[in-house]
């Protein structure tokens, strides 16, 4: 898809051969739907702990996530990285506008998932490539093709359906707006993926710790109560690392249009958990929303495919 960072560079032309960036662009997308399919099956995860309060679910999900960032730094090196990271003031400013972002997804997703409202933010993400639209043509110089603006537009007619008609579905507009200005935060700073990753985290975690020591005076912490719920807490940390550390990776090797392509996958599975295992029953204007948007994505899907076959 358009952009600056498309596979076709010329072999020569900066070092780069064309096998070269393919084999990048490949590995981008394998990468993307790890992180998107990962990302799909979440809410299972989240249904096993929806008594816990939403922000000690973020805040553990921080703390166990700085513990296993810290073994990975022990065992494959990365710590100097993150030394000079933390020591430019620009790059930290940068990283803490994304964490912040990221944290306010994180929150609004987990508050969903325990709220019985997967399918509002299953309806958010398929919203991203409005989001990442936009984003990618005003911020990357990214070019929109004649195919996407129908796309569009029935993506933005999805959105308003159930806005109107039932007079809700905010979480179907901030999730996608912070989780896509989170990735267009990522692409332009000149981090590597772990390292931004472990800086993030970083820069969250004496606010997650403040807050769990306020649970922990107040007689609400939940982790400890239960050894169920405690083993899944600490397994916040895999759960957070592994699909974002993709992701970001992903993001290093594509176009933010292209990310389009495959993010679908993450709330199609969300739908299809929503539904069929946590029982959900999404009201009418909902399901003309998502048909609007169905249409949207797999236009383009097919656009973005027809436009691969091209040398």
């Amino acid at each position: 898809m358009g952009g600056r960072h498309s596979a076709g560079t010329i072999s020569g032309k900066g070092g780069v051969s064309v096998s070269q960036s393919s084999a990048s662009v490949r590995g981008g997308f394998l990468l993307g739907v790890i992180a998107y399919a990962w990302w799909g099956l979440i809410p299972l995860y989240f249904r096993q702990i929806r008594d816990v309060d939403a922000v000690e679910i973020l805040s553990q999900r921080v703390v166990w996530s700085v513990v296993l960032l810290a073994v990975m730094v022990a065992v494959l090196g990365g710590g100097r990285d993150i030394w000079r990271v933390l020591r430019d003031r620009k790059l930290v400013l940068t990283l803490a506008l994304s964490a912040a972002l990221i944290a306010v997804n994180w929150l609004l997703y987990i508050h969903a998932t325990v709220t019985d409202r997967v399918t509002e933010a299953g309806l958010g993400y398929y919203v991203m490539p409005l989001v990442n639209a936009f984003l990618a043509t005003i911020f990357l110089g990214e070019k929109l093709r004649p195919a996407h603006y129908p796309a569009l537009a029935l993506v933005a007619v999805g959105v308003a359906v159930p806005l109107v008609v039932l007079g809700s579905g905010w979480l179907a507009i901030v999730l996608p707006l912070s989780f896509g200005f989170y990735s267009l935060v990522r692409k332009k700073v000149a981090v590597e993926s772990f390292t931004g990753l472990a800086v993030e985290t970083l820069l969250l975690l004496p606010f997650c710790l403040a807050y769990l020591a306020y649970c922990e005076t107040t007689g609400h912490l939940s982790f400890g109560a239960d050894p169920t719920v405690t083993a899944l807490l600490a397994g916040g940390g895999i759960i957070t690392v592994v699909p974002l550390l993709a992701f970001t990776m992903s993001l290093r090797r594509l176009p933010l249009l292209a990310v389009t392509c495959i993010q679908v996958i993450s709330p199609t599975m969300q739908f299809v958990v929503a539904i069929f295992w946590n029982g959900e029953q999404p009201p009418w204007p909902m399901w003309v929303a998502l048909g609007c948007v169905w249409v949207a994505v797999a236009i383009f899907i097919a656009d973005a495919a027809r436009h691969a076959r091209r040398p």
